[in-house]
């Protein structure tokens, strides 16, 4: 389901369905590492669960950093 689920975010991404910086792309790429990362853990294959774990990371960075970007933007005034 993990694996499903990034390459169904790179999926959407390439056809222009989402954007590299939505909250959709970056929640899909986050849970999409837990759950590979999490079959891995119970298979033992320990590469895939470091490889994962950082994909992981890197979705729940980015979305949080999305999150900042967009509550910045409602509290800064309008010119």
């Amino acid at each position: 389901m993990g694996t499903a689920g990034t390459f169904a975010a790179y999926l959407l991404l390439w056809r222009g369905r989402v954007a590299s910086t939505s909250i959709t792309y970056a929640a899909m790429n986050t849970v999409g590492g837990v759950l590979a990362g999490t079959a891995g853990a119970l298979y033992g294959a320990w590469p895939v669960v470091a490889s994962n774990t950082v994909w992981a990371a890197i979705g729940a960075h980015t979305l949080v950093m999305t999150l900042r970007a967009r509550a910045a933007r409602r509290q800064s005034p309008v010119l």
